[in-house]
């Protein structure tokens, strides 16, 4: 396999001026969550929608507004993070009509989308003023986007990324993904010293044998497994070198919640994760996981969203981190 290499592509966010006086003062904590909304497509037809999200497969305006309801309903309930960082959105405006009157109220003014080609792109909404964002991609790989904010006096960076499904031919598909760890990786190396956290739906789990994008430390050390193109994670805060995360859903003494994050098949698979660095934990060291299962109506399965009926909201839980 090639080195590597980064390429930078301008910033692709929106700004929108409103009242901030809902903002958490210092002191409050503060919480980031992220959520793989499940191919939220907006209600203009451009040719990039996938099935069934046509007109003549019954997709409207009128579904389009009540799925925006549903998600806002979400966000001021059961989330209400200061962050909420999301995959599978089409479009800009999906992020412009989420962010009605009783949201802005609340502090969401800021949002960013990563890619304008991509159907399912990434992208946040935020309380919070983002100092920079940045697009990194390889090739024609999906596009990785760095945020940088100031919490409270200190840096976050937050790194969203929505890797590869498990669709198609699997071998392809962990040579994707591992591709993309490397470039996470490249991009961790430059941010080592900076509280930093990696999110969003990585469509795999750890092992310790390094078969695809995350390997837990062990077996390997974290530099073998950075050069088999893996992110390298530990269940332990303790002990970490700098170019090992956190993952909190390794912990078997971190209680998250939930049976996992994502239903397929009658299976649960914990694909959504916040993984974070050591100099994040150095800063935050009291940040509190949660799998979020009181967005469904039974608390245990995700509410898939459904086009015929109408109902549902995404076939994924949010994840959130509590910084205390």
């Amino acid at each position: 396999m090639k080195p590597i290499s980064i390429s930078i592509i301008l910033l692709l966010a929106m700004i929108l001026c409103s009242c901030r006086s809902d903002l958490p003062q210092s002191g409050e904590g503060f919480s980031i969550a992220t959520f793989n909304a499940q191919t939220f497509f907006d209600d203009i037809e451009d040719g990039d929608e996938f099935d069934p999200f046509h007109r003549h497969d019954g997709w409207s305006s009128v579904k389009y507004q009540a799925r925006l309801e549903r998600l806002r309903d979400v966000v001021k309930t059961s989330l209400d993070v200061d962050m909420l960082f999301l995959q599978e959105i089409e479009s800009a405006k999906v992020l412009e009509d989420l962010l009605d009157d009783s949201l802005r109220r609340r502090g969401y003014v800021y949002y960013a989308i990563a890619d304008v080609d991509n159907p399912i792109s990434v992208g946040f909404i935020s309380k919070y003023n983002p100092i920079s964002v940045t697009l990194h991609q390889v090739g024609d790989q999906r596009i990785v986007m760095r945020a940088e904010f100031m919490v409270h006096g200190r840096q976050l960076v937050v790194y969203v990324l929505h890797a590869k499904s498990n669709l198609g031919d699997m071998d392809e598909n962990r040579r994707l993904r591992k591709d993309y760890a490397a470039l996470v990786n490249s991009l961790a190396r430059q941010d080592e010293g900076s509280p930093l956290v990696v999110l969003g739906d990585f469509n795999s789990e750890p092992d310790a044998e390094g078969t695809d994008m995350l390997a837990l430390v062990g077996k390997h050390s974290s530099d073998l497994l950075v050069d088999m193109y893996c992110i390298p994670v530990s269940s332990s805060r303790t002990g970490m070198d700098g170019r090992t995360f956190y993952d909190a859903m390794m912990d078997r003494n971190c209680a998250v919640g939930g049976y996992g994050t994502y239903f397929y098949n009658g299976v649960f698979h914990d694909y959504d994760r916040i993984l974070q660095n050591r100099a994040f934990i150095e800063s935050f060291p009291d940040a509190r996981l949660t799998v979020v299962t009181g967005v469904s109506a039974d608390g245990m399965h995700p509410d898939s969203y459904e086009m015929e009926e109408g109902e549902g909201l995404s076939d994924h839980f949010p994840v959130k981190l509590t910084l205390l």
